[in-house]
């Protein structure tokens, strides 16, 4: 116990580290008390204790899989104690015996982390590794009988002098380790891009593993359930039809082939999240991201699936002229003058932060980022501009140079897509 707090504090005291520090401390207290170290008590208590320091926590990812891993293992463990028995299992000779028992048991084991943490991976980062049962199996012996084994006895020996060897042997079972994950990651489809799905899908995963693993009796099996319901509302996911970035360099629209094509510079990560969240295997450099988008020096212009135009202008003057022949126009420039379309300016995305739109009958609904967020004492206030007055009349001159759109917040100096 005082080693794992003095290595968590010489780490750094990362918050995953004090996470696993918290249970790994409640466990050998029960140890020490002669009580079992595995249970759900004792998970239950580290869970509070997590919650305690840092309530913002359980919306996170890494708590979420985690508990939700150990919740699984345990609730596993636990059955399996208990099991009836009403024969001794045979006993397989020497060496087979000890194989095929940790070979089974990194099987298992694997299954029942990897179904426990599929929804929340599939939530948070829209991906799900069907070959991690491979790459563990493959993997765990390297770890477990030498990796690991390696690091104790070079941790021992080091004020001897004598530490070399272990370094080496860590090493070389490391580096097997890496050309396993490597040789996983080469296999075709061993990342899938999952659509993203509301809090709804994942408030009944999570549902489905808390009855799962809390009941012992056979209520347990109501879990199917809650797990039918999220699966049912999971494969139909309400997507947007525009994406909208937070300063307006860039949009998606999703064209007549239910795919999002790219106008302006959306920042490379913006894409990637737009296109993992919508279960797009393509990469932010791949072409076809352009296509069904036509654009000039003034605007570009995409239709949506319902044979909606969707203008995306870089010139005050395209403003204009949009408003009357498109039904979205949407521009990082200010503008105040009235306008046929749904217009999306500098002003309301300054206001909203990103914005998607989804299709309804009579128009459209948006959803924003930053919601009603300005009064809230934790929430940084921008500075905002006054939108600059209407064009004039068309008996004055009007240049058509655009007026660059200043804003007062520091942006993130991110790559844009060329």
């Amino acid at each position: 116990m005082v080693g794992a707090t003095g290595y968590c504090i010489f780490s750094g005291s990362d918050v995953a580290t004090e996470r696993s520090l918290i249970m790994t401390l409640v466990m050998l207290g029960a140890i020490l008390v002669d009580r079992a170290a595995l249970s759900m008590r004792n998970l239950a208590l580290a869970a509070i204790i997590v919650l305690l320091r840092e309530p913002e926590a359980l919306l996170g990812p890494s708590f979420q899989m985690s508990f939700g891993a150990v919740a699984a293992l345990i609730a596993f463990a636990e059955r399996w104690e208990r099991r009836d028995r009403t024969e001794p299992p045979s006993a397989l000779p020497w060496p087979i015996g000890p194989i095929w028992t940790a070979s089974l048991g990194i099987v298992v084991t694997t299954m029942l982390a990897t179904a426990a943490t599929a929804p929340f991976g599939a939530y948070h980062f829209q991906t799900f590794n069907p070959f991690g049962l491979l790459g563990n199996a493959m993997a765990l012996p390297f770890v477990s009988l030498f990796v690991m084994p390696a690091a104790v006895f070079g941790v021992l020996a080091y004020p001897f002098g004598l530490d070399w060897p272990a370094w080496a042997l860590m090493g070389l079972a490391s580096d097997a380790v890496l050309k396993v994950a490597h040789w996983v990651a080469t296999i075709d489809h061993s990342t899938v891009t999952v659509a993203a799905f509301g809090p709804a899908v994942l408030g009944c995963f999570s549902a489905t593993l808390l009855w799962l693993t809390l009941w012992t009796t056979a209520w347990r099996w109501l879990a199917v359930l809650p797990l039918v319901g999220g699966v049912a509302i999971a494969g139909k996911p309400e997507r947007p039809e525009i994406l909208i970035e937070h300063d307006g360099s860039g949009l998606a629209v999703r064209g007549p082939d239910g795919r999002l094509a790219i106008a302006g510079k959306p920042s490379r990560f913006v894409l990637q999240q737009w296109l993992a969240s919508d279960g797009d295997s393509r990469s932010p450099d791949d072409p076809t991201l352009r296509a069904g988008v036509t654009c000039d020096r003034l605007a570009c212009v995409a239709q949506t699936a319902d044979k909606r135009t969707v203008s995306y202008t870089r010139e005050r003057l395209a403003i204009i002229e949009d408003c009357l022949r498109a039904d979205l126009v949407v521009t990082a420039i200010p503008w105040s003058g009235t306008c046929k379309a749904k217009l999306v300016e500098r002003m309301a995305l300054s206001r909203d932060g990103a914005t998607s739109l989804y299709r309804t009958a009579s128009g459209w609904s948006s959803h924003v980022s930053e919601p009603n967020a300005a009064g809230r004492p934790w929430t940084r206030r921008r500075e905002r501009r006054p939108a600059e007055p209407s064009p004039r009349p068309a008996s004055q001159s009007i240049t058509a140079q655009p007026t660059p759109a200043v804003d007062t917040e520091a942006e993130v100096d991110t790559e844009r897509l060329q």
